[in-house]
């Protein structure tokens, strides 16, 4: 108790001491006024940076739909053969009926009705055509990155690179609060790459996605992705990233691709995107859907393979957040499934295939 009197007894004559010292107090308010003046300028800058992105979204956004396709020559051959070729040339803007032209103008009429919405690309898988609207231009990824991340692993696991029974031991390190069940188990588990992934894929699961990313490296699946023309993911070297409807569709692409080659680990592969949580849709409901989705904030993404009897590949990114979304989601997809059908329904014709 002594003890504890004597300091408090020492502290109150320093205290004392202070408060007469006016040169002590005017050199602490001023270094306190420095000090919240760099904290105060560094957030009015990095608002100011947000501020400029947001902007520079604003700005870059297209605002019509985008109607591609790449070269086609069809050759002066017969029979079966010039049916062939004839199906696989993609329809030019000359040659789109008035019908397809006014569902194009639909979907952008929709797109352009409200800010949340933000982008969209369509792909026929078999003649190369697409539709898009701001497809170039990145939005933040949320769980969809997830997609990439996972075909990435099973590609390497297909040419030896990686064992897909390897373990990575889940500790609190890797804890996430978002979605995901591993958040609900003990630590210390070991899990295999296979089962870390079905979880990213089909749970969304944060702490999977994150013990896989820890693993492979954000920079290993940047390179890879980039050599298939991919511009947004992993930009910076952290476990999340951007995405774009380009890149998006040149994941879901590659996954058709990867599955149609019939590999060692492709049906396991894209069985996960099957029972994945999924927001895009088609009217005929047996029609197999493969996608992975994303919510984070306001961002709310589907990136879909769809098996139609002709493939196609859509992917929806909007900034809608979970307010009113399914309606709209489900309207893109109807539009979409509508143009498809009218697309092969004139290819059909052109190709005087009755």
């Amino acid at each position: 108790m002594k003890v504890i009197k004597n300091l408090a007894t020492y502290f109150k004559i320093g205290l004392e001491t202070i408060l007469t010292n006016r040169i002590f107090l005017v050199s602490v308010s001023t270094l306190s006024l420095i000090l919240v003046s760099i904290v105060v300028y560094r957030a009015v800058s990095l608002r100011n940076k947000v501020d400029t992105i947001e902007n520079n979204i604003i700005e870059k956004m297209e605002k019509t739909v985008k109607i591609d396709y790449p070269e086609y020559n069809i050759t002066t051959s017969e029979g079966a053969t010039f049916i062939t070729e004839c199906l696989k040339a993609p329809l030019t803007n000359s040659e789109l009926s008035e019908q397809l032209l006014n569902i194009s103008n639909e979907l952008e009429n929709l797109f352009n009705e409200s800010n949340y919405n933000f982008a969209f690309k369509y792909k026929d898988l078999y003649t190369g055509f697409t539709l898009s609207y701001n497809s170039n231009q990145p939005i933040f990824a949320a769980s969809t990155i997830k997609a990439p991340e996972a075909i990435y692993i099973y590609e390497e696991a297909e040419k030896g690179n990686i064992n897909l029974n390897d373990t990575i031991t889940y500790t609190s390190n890797y804890y996430n609060t978002g979605t995901g069940i591993l958040k609900n188990t003990s630590f210390n588990i070991n899990y295999t790459i296979s089962k870390l992934v079905e979880y990213s894929i089909i749970y969304s699961d944060n702490a999977a996605h994150l013990m896989l990313n820890n693993k492979y490296k954000p920079n290993n699946m940047y390179n890879y992705w980039q050599n298939f023309g991919t511009s947004s993911i992993f930009s910076q070297n952290n476990a999340w990233g951007n995405i774009n409807a380009n890149d998006a569709t040149i994941y879901m692409e590659e996954l058709y691709n990867y599955y149609i080659e019939e590999n060692k680990y492709s049906d396991e592969l894209l069985s996960y995107f099957d029972k994945s949580w999924k927001i895009l849709s088609t009217p005929n409901n047996d029609i197999r859907i493969a996608s992975k989705s994303g919510w984070s904030g306001s961002s709310l993404h589907d990136i879909a393979l769809i098996f139609d009897k002709n493939p196609y590949t859509l992917a929806v990114l909007t900034q809608r957040g979970y307010v009113e979304y399914q309606s709209f989601f489900d309207e893109v997809s109807t539009l979409i499934y509508n143009f498809h059908q009218e697309y092969w329904n004139q290819k059909l014709n052109i190709c005087q295939i009755n």
